[in-house]
């Protein structure tokens, strides 16, 4: 007989560890299945170079943990505070090495099922006599065979994602490639990627190839401008300065065709390029030979090969992602799910990838479990029908949430108003919204509201993508003119978008206290007052003071006009700016001659 357990989770990651964790917590039956001889085991050897970019920040200035799990990047979730990852390290960016010590001391504290070299090699879902339909059945290799209702994949980065184009395999990757910079003394290396591991790995070449040339295939984008954690992070931009100081090493947008041998052991890369700045725009198609070639183009983040038929889950660009619903369980299997970096195929603009964001993910998953498997309803706080208590809870929950930090945009909360009057309003926490859209309770409210953290640049038309415009203060007097990240307040009835606010932004994303002197305290809040009532009336005739400053008489005594002279400096820029509503904040004045 299979050993049967009723959720099986496949890798003891992050994820993997994260949900042991909750499903002890709910003493539910599970367990983890490992390859390895330890948790944590992807992170022995990747990433190469041993370095994360994942911030381990120390030290902050409010004391509450929650707000400070903002900013540490590393810890999973649990009660224990010895298990902070800033307790293991000063390193803004720590050591690979440090956090499998962390995982594994997670796992052992928190006394997490995880049986350890138990290499699963095949999945099949099966109806076997005697046994509950539609089970999973699992192979490993030493013979064993298990059985579960529920199986979440945590199984991380698989395998590389490469390019299929011809030559590849005279190309080294990421994964492969020697890491003795010797090897690559007075070279020419060409990196072929455009992620923080293509410019990984030239970082660490930088002292030592003769060049550089990373390829592209298309401009880059920079965490700073998408808010993507996943984009490129100025830690590892040192091509890049080199490359503006004409340094040698390059970044190129153009795209490999295919690999072929040259002479003297030489790489031929065959590309085109983009040139639709040329007398005739179209593609540029020429060859150049380098000593090495090296393959940084990402990772699969699931392994259909271990699948029957029967259960193989569907699959999207290029079989890198699950196609998974959005509750994380696979579109096309029923009771599979998948988690850890694996989340990303729901959310490519916030965290989800990383875990920061997917721990939070993992425990809104735990909860979506219980309330299917279990019949637990999803947590839910109960608030007086009241603009006041409803405004102060929403504000705390955006001063000081972790989740909706992290995930922004992607995760919110959900505040439902029931018709009758007697009946409190209720507050739900941490869902996609992706999933409450789908819901039929929230489809069927009469008075709903959603709120989520999001930034608001695209509102800069032209400067959209030029974030460094923006280093003074926003527009004091038009919400809608903010750009970072900020509480997004949405009225819905019966699921139909009516209205939305916004509050003004804040430079620590505290939205409950004052930034400066003349602050008003309680703008923020006060803002979500009157939208709330403007919807449901709830204080008739009540209207809260939500002007920026402490009083309109501040504005005109602290805010001095430009003189004549300073007038005549303002860059051209300034002046083919006043048909838009929003503008950059960052406009310099001309220096005087």
């Amino acid at each position: 007989m299979p050993i049967h357990h009723e959720t099986i989770i496949i890798g003891a990651g992050p994820a993997g560890l994260q949900m042991g964790h909750f499903m002890n917590g709910t003493e539910r039956d599970y367990i983890v299945l490992e390859a390895a001889d330890k948790a944590g085991h992807f992170f022995t050897h990747e990433p190469r170079h041993r370095l994360l970019i994942s911030i381990n920040k120390r030290f902050n200035p409010f004391p509450e943990l929650e707000y400070n799990m903002r900013h540490d990047w590393n810890s999973l979730l649990c009660d224990d505070p010895s298990l902070r990852f800033t307790k293991y390290t000063e390193d803004l960016y720590p050591q690979a090495d440090v956090i499998v010590k962390y995982m594994n001391d997670f796992a052992q504290k928190l006394k997490i099922k995880i049986e350890y070299n138990t290499l699963v090699v095949n999945i099949s879902k099966e109806d076997r006599p005697g046994s509950p339909r539609g089970q999973f059945y699992l192979k490993t290799k030493d013979g064993r065979e298990y059985s579960c209702k529920v199986l979440i994949m945590a199984t991380g980065a698989v395998s590389e994602h490469l390019p299929d184009f011809p030559g590849i395999e005279l190309a080294d990757t990421y994964a492969n490639h020697d890491l003795d910079p010797k090897k690559y003394e007075g070279k020419l290396v060409c990196v072929l990627g455009r992620g923080n591991s293509a410019f990984e790995v030239a970082n660490h070449l930088a002292p030592y190839a003769a060049f550089v040339h990373i390829f592209g295939g298309r401009a880059l984008k920079h965490a700073w401008n998408s808010h993507f954690v996943g984009d490129l992070r100025a830690i590892n931009n040192t091509i890049l300065d080199m490359y503006m100081l004409k340094s040698l090493h390059s970044y190129l947008g153009i795209e490999a065709l295919k690999l072929s041998k040259g002479e003297n052991n030489q790489v031929l890369v065959h590309f085109r390029d983009l040139v639709l700045h040329w007398k005739t725009p179209g593609y540029f198609h020429d060859t150049k030979p380098y000593d090495h070639v090296i393959v940084c183009t990402g990772w699969n983040y699931v392994d259909t090969s271990l699948f029957a038929d029967n259960c193989k889950p569907a699959t999207k660009k290029k079989g890198k992602y699950p196609v998974l619903k959005t509750n994380w369980e696979s579109e096309n299997v029923e009771n599979l799910y998948f988690m850890g970096t694996a989340m990303q195929a729901n959310d490519r603009q916030a965290a989800s990838g990383f875990i920061h964001g997917f721990r939070y993910n993992v425990r809104t998953l735990h909860r979506l479990l219980e309330e299917k498997f279990q019949g637990v309803p999803y947590p839910v706080k109960l608030l007086p029908r009241d603009c006041p208590a409803i405004a102060e809870h929403i504000i705390q929950r955006a001063s000081l949430d972790a989740c909706i930090y992290q995930l922004n945009t992607f995760m919110g909360d959900v505040i439902i108003v029931p018709e009758d009057p007697k009946d409190e309003v209720q507050y739900y926490t941490d869902l996609p919204m992706i999933y409450v859209m789908e819901q039929e309770w929230f489809k069927n409210a009469k008075h709903a509201f959603t709120m989520f953290l999001k930034y608001n640049f695209d509102r800069f038309g032209e400067y959209s993508n030029d974030v460094l415009k923006f280093t003074h203060w926003p527009l004091s007097y038009d919400e809608h003119c903010q750009g970072f990240l900020r509480p997004m307040l949405t009225y819905y009835q019966n699921g139909k978008f009516i209205d939305q606010i916004g509050t003004v932004e804040s430079l620590v994303l505290r939205f409950d206290c004052k930034e400066f002197t003349l602050d008003n305290p309680d703008k923020n809040k006060n803002m979500l007052k009157n939208f709330i009532n403007k919807h449901l009336n709830f204080n008739p005739g009540e209207k809260y003071y939500d002007y920026f400053l402490v009083n309109e008489e501040a504005y005109h005594k602290h805010v001095v006009p430009l003189t004549n002279e300073e007038m005549t400096r303002l860059p051209p820029e300034f002046f083919k700016l006043d048909g838009m509503r929003c503008k950059p904040t960052t406009m310099d004045l001309i220096p005087e001659m």
